[in-house]
């Protein structure tokens, strides 16, 4: 028995194992992957879900996808839509508080037309990231994408103030020369205040072209108005006819600071409005019309010596809205003019000079036959005394008017004596005068067509008699026509002999032919 040898079992590895080994290695991955790798889930609240599908429509960050939409559901209030985002792992370093979620779909607007590309691959959510140090997992998608994510960041937010009835739109651009600086990028409106509150940005790089003199008005599109010069006509790019923009300049000569942040600027309604309220520190003078404005109105140009010198800031500048309806007050005129400060001391001293002289005066002026408006001119006359009962009208001093007549006044002044003429009284003057001067004619017609029947008749007896066979004429051709007869009656016989022989007018015809004889 001893030499009996044990015998030992021996194992082998079934490949049949494989299978539930392969399955347990895939259960696990996927509870890793379902589990423990999964992303962030973020709420979005948006107004409407159109064109999005659970599991297909992606979120993008800088074209990159970063999530997935897993739910779509309603808001509790039922105002809108609430979306699960499944965010890819490794991307919660975008969940900023104030990080922005917007629809990227195709949008056709008046200064722009985008999301072209989700025509073919459909709709998806567009996403721009933070600075805030604080994290968020709920967020409320914007209507339209940021003017932050367009390549302004470190831009300067200003504040832009209006009050007329246009309301601009988000997206307007701020243009400097015609050139895109900034944009509108926010609005609301000032209850207090009753003014309309606009948040604007400027790029970084071009902050410095903005200051605390900058001023802004709105572009008015078209511009087509009649100067002294004639016809000026302005028009913007094609953009900005259609959308409308911002224009930004510094209208003086005066020294500026650098903007800073949440600044505050008035906004204009127009270049003009912008103009007049720009200078509203310069050199001032009040003119006093006494009848009416005569086509004088804010804007106006004011002119010294042909040349544009400034413009009337205010018309009528009462200082109580009641004198307005005092028919017996004059009316004033302030007028501002155009000059840097460096210059406006000495123009006040020289003006003021010539004012304390009685030299200075002031004319309105029609502009030319076309343009009915009217201007203020400026004239320095040494040989004549111009002079105000006031010196001066609420602090300003005034500049006395002199009467000159001018295009406009002489067709007013035709245009009431035309008027004033008894129109009736004179048509019926002149409808009487032609009658009586169709009668006449109608008799002189009648006693020039007797006159001229008669004599025609005369001398046509006059000339049938003269053929008469008694008459002188008629003898005449009788004897005449009988010494014809005659003279034809002696060319016949020459004229047979002619005829006989052509050289008988040349030759004798009685030489006969001379005839050789033989010897």
């Amino acid at each position: 028995m001893k030499d009996v040898k044990e015998i030992q079992k021996k194992y082998h590895f079934s490949l049949y194992w494989l299978v539930p080994i392969l399955a347990l290695i895939i259960t696990i991955m996927l509870i890793w992957q379902n589990t423990f790798n999964k992303g962030t889930l973020i709420k979005l609240d948006i107004k409407e879900a159109t064109g999005m599908e659970v599991g297909k429509t992606l979120v993008k960050f800088h074209s990159v996808n970063v999530g997935t939409v897993e739910n779509i559901s309603l808001s509790e209030d039922l105002n809108g839509a609430v979306v699960s985002i499944r965010m890819n792992p490794g991307t919660d370093e975008l969940l900023h508080e104030d990080s922005s979620f917007w629809v990227v779909k195709p949008r056709i607007q008046s200064n722009s037309i985008s999301g072209l590309e989700t025509i073919l691959s459909g709709v998806y959510i567009q996403m721009s990231n933070g600075s805030s140090q604080k994290y968020s997992t709920h967020f409320s998608a914007l209507d339209e994408a940021p003017l932050s994510f367009l390549g302004d960041d470190g831009s300067v937010s200003i504040k832009l103030v209006g009050n007329f009835e246009k309301v601009i739109k988000s997206g307007i651009s701020i243009n400097y020369k015609g050139f895109p600086i900034g944009a509108i990028i926010d609005n609301d409106y000032d209850l207090e205040k009753n003014k309309v509150i606009y948040i604007a940005k400027i790029k970084k790089k071009y902050a410095h072209l903005v200051n605390n003199k900058s001023v802004f008005w709105l572009d008015s599109g078209i511009d087509l108005s009649l100067k002294t010069s004639g016809f000026n006509f302005n028009m913007p790019s094609l953009v900005n006819l259609i959308s409308g923009s911002i224009n930004v300049s510094q209208l003086n000569n005066e020294k500026a600071l650098p903007i800073n942040q949440n600044d505050t600027f008035e906004l204009f309604k127009d270049r003009k409005s912008a103009l007049i309220d720009n200078s509203k520190n310069n050199v001032k003078f009040v003119v006093f019309l006494d009848k009416d404005i005569q086509n004088l109105m804010d804007g106006s140009e004011v002119t010294l010596r042909g040349v544009n010198v400034g413009q009337v800031a205010s018309v009528p500048w009462y200082e109580n809205e009641y004198e307005k309806f005092d028919v017996n007050k004059p009316i004033p005129v302030l007028i501002v003019l155009d000059l840097a400060k460096s210059s406006s001391s000495k123009l006040k001293s020289t003006l003021g000079n010539y004012l304390a002289k009685n030299q200075l005066c002031a004319a309105v002026d029609g502009k030319n036959l076309l343009n009915m408006g009217s201007q203020i001119s400026l004239n320095v006359d040494t040989k004549r005394k111009c002079v105000y009962k006031l010196k001066k009208y609420r602090g300003v001093e005034v500049i006395p008017l002199i009467t000159k007549a001018n295009f406009s006044n002489e067709i007013n002044k035709f245009a009431k004596k035309l008027n004033e003429l008894d129109l009736k009284a004179l048509s019926d003057n002149i409808n009487s005068t032609l009658a009586s001067l169709d009668k006449t004619l109608k008799s002189v017609d009648m006693v020039a067509l007797n006159i001229s029947e008669k004599h025609t008749v005369d001398k046509l007896n006059e000339t049938i008699e003269s053929f008469n066979r008694n008459s002188e004429i008629y003898q005449n051709a009788i004897g005449l026509l009988n010494k014809i007869n005659k003279s034809l009656n002696e060319l016949t016989p020459t004229i047979k002999k002619v005829g006989q022989k052509s050289n008988s007018l040349v030759f004798s015809t009685n030489d006969k032919d001379v005839e050789p004889k033989v010897k």
